[in-house]
């Protein structure tokens, strides 16, 4: 009875061994955030480097004008309305994924013609770059 369990085993993983599945979640799927990789939401520390992998998506904000990024592995959509819903020109990318440069990129949004005054995002995206 042991015998055939392992030939049954064995079996099954021979048949399974030239097979690969990437599963979400798994470290084949992450992405290669560095250290150097960082969103500020409201002049605070959001994430970096690693957390960054268990934030990507949409975030609701109470509301905020402030964002920055710092790195070129990341970006963030700062949204007007909620549920990262666009909505023409109120729609804004902060961080350059550019690695050529160590600069952070950081943003008060801004609007207005004459007048210029800040809006505030309900939510934004966090994306790799």
């Amino acid at each position: 009875m042991v015998k055939s369990i392992g030939v049954f085993v064995a079996a099954l993983f021979a048949g399974v061994a030239g097979t690969s599945v990437d599963l979400r979640g798994s470290d084949a799927s992450r992405n290669k955030f560095t250290i150097n990789d960082q969103v500020f939401v409201d002049g605070a520390m959001y994430a970096k480097s690693g957390q960054l992998n268990n934030n990507i998506g949409c975030h609701e904000h109470s509301g905020t004008h402030e964002f920055k990024v710092c790195g070129c592995g990341v970006k963030v959509i700062a949204h007007m309305l909620t549920e990262c819903q666009q909505y023409k020109h109120y729609d804004t990318q902060v961080g350059k994924c550019d690695c050529s440069t160590t600069e952070c990129d950081e943003i008060l949004l801004e609007s207005g013609y004459t007048n210029k005054f800040n809006w505030k995002a309900a939510s934004f995206e966090i994306a790799p770059c």
